[in-house]
């Protein structure tokens, strides 16, 4: 008896290509061929690495809107096996199971932390105050931004309100692991080559890129990393970080030395008769206390003693100093503390300056009640002679502490500045100059050779005769 399959198969066998053409077989797929397989090992190996005979292969599986590549080892076949098998996991386990069994080497890789996660986690464990973590963060998403080639303009760059630009959102977007040290240090020599050797402008920019470096980098400190991976110990950083082993550009340090381009004397006798209003108690708080531009826009009246002519400089509800070491107590020069008494007289609301301008609660943007009058003074300095500095109020603060540091030396000028180091005032805020100068106390004649040594001498008796200084009774009073 005939096997009723085989007149089936052959009936089938004689049907022509049009009959066969009209119902089609199901297509079959093509996932664990090993010849397919082995074809995309191939093209994958030379299009990546640039050569035919690779050591490695590796192939690169898609799957649910994701692409990823897998090293597959030097064994062709063993490869296309390992490449099914990988295939056929990630279809029913998905791709965090996935990476966890056949890529487990690669921590970075199994991060899926991006630029805007990673600031968030700084923002919430880092202990840094809000306004540096977002200043850090600028200065991060520039380089970001530059290495990605993220060009926007206008809204799209800068929104203006609380929602993030398209700009910002898509520079966050970028994983933490795809920028490496070498494209950074790429974006270094690309930022600074575009002025000529030597000139002014490149030691600008020079200085200008250490600044932007210095400051993204510092999101990435140790201490800082500490403090997040004790709290997130499940996170995986890139390894390595974005900023290992990126040097600055070298700088020299008289680059930074301040050099004074006015007569402060003439620049104070012009102020007074050429200002008025908040131009003039700007500049007083600027060059006669050594305020920065913050700080004048919204020193409180509570934190000026008028009869004393003595400023205080603190925290306030509206915002934090710039550190600790800026808090401290300025006594103001005569003449000033008289110009500040004048101006309280016709304006004591809450703040010193006045403006229509609320101050900002909260704000992580450097934001100025009285940006118009601060505008109008840096053009005013300008018309004076300060044309090199970007921040001419910052400026006086420099003429008030080389000012100091004439009169009383390097440690009064920076206690008078409240830094936090000496270091600092020396490199960026004192100018040298060959003759001591004081902006309104009367110069005294010198001195004839041992007439110090007889004023002292009177000063002596005199004290000895009111019994401030006491001998012992073997030591007679001459």
């Amino acid at each position: 008896m005939k096997n009723p399959l085989e007149n089936e198969n052959a009936q089938q066998s004689l049907k022509s290509g049009q009959e066969v053409g009209k119902n089609p077989s199901p297509a079959v797929s093509t996932h664990g061929s090993f010849a397919k397989l082995k074809q995309r090992i191939q093209r994958n190996t030379r299009k990546y690495y640039g050569a035919n005979t690779a050591p490695q292969y590796l192939i690169r599986v898609q799957c649910r809107r994701r692409r990823e590549w897998f090293e597959l080892g030097s064994d062709l076949d063993a490869g296309a096996k390992l490449a099914r098998e990988i295939d056929q996991f990630l279809r029913l386990n998905g791709w965090d199971a996935t990476r966890k069994k056949y890529k487990p080497e690669f921590a970075a890789e199994r991060s899926e932390l991006t630029l805007g996660g990673f600031v968030d986690l700084i923002g919430q464990h880092g202990q840094l105050d809000p306004c540096t973590v977002y200043g850090y963060a600028s200065r991060f998403r520039r380089i970001v931004s530059g290495i990605r080639r993220i060009r926007f303009g206008g809204a799209d760059k800068f929104s203006g309100g609380p929602i993030p630009s398209k700009w910002r959102q898509t520079v966050d977007s970028t994983l933490l692991n795809s920028i490496t040290p070498e494209q950074v240090s790429a974006w270094r020599d690309a930022y600074v080559g575009r002025h000529p050797a030597g000139s002014e402008e490149r030691t600008h920019a020079e200085h200008t890129a250490n600044g932007i470096l210095r400051n993204a980098r510092a999101l990435f400190a140790k201490r800082v990393l500490k403090r997040v991976l004790s709290k997130c110990s499940n996170l995986a950083l890139p390894s390595p970080l974005p900023f290992e082993g990126v040097e600055f550009i070298p700088e020299r340090e008289s680059d930074y030395f301040y050099t004074s381009e006015v007569d402060a004397k003439q620049l104070i006798e012009d102020a007074f008769k050429e200002l008025a209003g908040n131009h003039l108690v700007i500049f007083v708080l600027a060059i006669g206390a050594g305020l920065r531009r913050n700080e004048i826009d919204k020193l409180p009246w509570a934190h000026v003693d008028l009869p004393t002519g003595t400023v205080t400089v603190a925290p306030t509800k509206y915002g934090r100093l710039k550190s600790d070491s800026s808090v401290g107590k300025i006594q103001l020069e005569p003449r000033f503390a008289e110009a500040l008494r004048r101006h309280a007289a016709e304006n004591r609301g809450e703040f010193v300056l006045t403006s229509h301008i609320a101050p900002r609660i909260g704000s992580l943007q450097r934001h100025y009640r009285c940006k118009k009058d601060f505008t109008f003074l840096c053009a005013w300095l300008k018309s004076k002679g300060i044309t090199r500095s970007t921040s001419r109020i910052h400026t006086l603060r420099k003429e008030f502490g080389s000012h100091i540091a004439q009169r009383r030396g390097i440690f009064a000028a920076s206690s008078g500045l409240r830094h936090s180091t000496i270091g600092v005032t020396r490199k960026f805020y004192v100018s040298s100059k060959i003759e001591p100068t004081s902006f309104f106390s009367v110069e005294t004649p010198t001195a004839a050779p041992g007439q110090d040594a007889a004023q002292l001498v009177e000063l002596l008796k005199k004290a000895l005769e009111q019994g401030a200084i006491k001998l012992p009774a073997s030591q007679p009073a001459a």
